[in-house]
């Protein structure tokens, strides 16, 4: 459950940055941070401000791009600037759209999404079951929302999940709604002519929200993740304290969250 909670020492020094109690940051993690700088960026990046972007020193930077050079996972332009590989195209193409990779792909946008918005930022897939949060980037404030990052939740009680409903078949919704539906809080929509009619407007908007259908005092926002065929394969959300997140005080926060998702996500799940 998204229940609120104090930060507290510990969550403080495992927050990035933090030095008291921080795990050892070795080449594979810098390595593998390089490669999702390289492959969000919408243009060849310079070792320069790949360094900037990573806080890793040039020299540093520039041998690391040397060993994904050799494997295949960058390229470099004649200019030096660094671009995704062949073999990790080759990679993807094997991988798919796996939640693991899902994850990695996405991770720069989760990261993005918190630093823009100052909240809670979150992304996530339809796993069958249930809507799954493959990633979560957790605010930096006071007050906080514990973090959901892979747990699975019923689709008609977060906003994600609702997002995810938009682009199920008839035969599929009609078989969920038909079925008893858990309840969370006094909050929580399991009608289904209710639900229907959100997640047609939700359609036409483009983005949804929730008002403590899961947790009391947590409201949620979403908007989907689409790839180059205009289909649906994640979703991404902001989620917090209702109290600062709440569309009847941020009425032009939907609209502006789905045309940021979509503008960032563009270049992630480029093939």
């Amino acid at each position: 459950m998204l229940r609120l909670q104090r930060m507290s020492d510990r969550d403080t020094a495992s927050r990035p940055g933090a030095r008291p109690g921080s795990r050892p940051v070795g080449p594979v993690h810098r390595a593998f941070g390089l490669l999702q700088l390289v492959v969000a960026a919408d243009e060849p990046v310079g070792v320069r401000e790949l360094a900037r972007r990573s806080g890793l020193s040039k020299s540093t930077t520039a041998r690391m791009l040397g060993i994904l050079g050799e494997l295949g996972m960058v390229e470099r332009t004649a200019a030096g600037a660094a671009r995704p590989g062949t073999g990790l195209a080759v990679l993807t193409r094997r991988v798919g759209r796996s939640p693991a990779m899902m994850r990695e792909l996405l991770r720069p946008l989760t990261v993005e999404m918190e630093r823009v918005y100052g909240e809670n930022a979150a992304v996530g897939i339809d796993d069958g079951d249930g809507f799954l949060y493959l990633d979560s980037a957790r605010s930096q404030t006071a007050v906080q929302v514990a973090d959901p990052a892979g747990v699975s939740y019923p689709f008609h009680l977060v906003a994600p999940g609702l997002m995810a409903m938009t682009d199920w078949s008839p035969d599929r919704l009609d078989a969920y709604v038909a079925r008893p539906l858990a309840v969370a809080t006094e909050h929580s929509v399991v009608d289904g002519t209710m639900i229907r009619r959100r997640l047609a407007r939700a359609r036409d908007q483009g983005f949804c929200w929730t008002n403590q259908e899961l947790d009391l005092e947590v409201n949620g926002l979403a908007v989907p993740i689409r790839d180059a065929g205009g289909r649906q394969v994640a979703v991404a959300t902001l989620y917090g304290p209702a109290y600062r997140l709440d569309a009847a005080r941020s009425p032009e926060l939907g609209p502006r969250l789905a045309a940021f998702v979509a503008e960032r996500s563009a270049g992630l799940l480029a093939s």
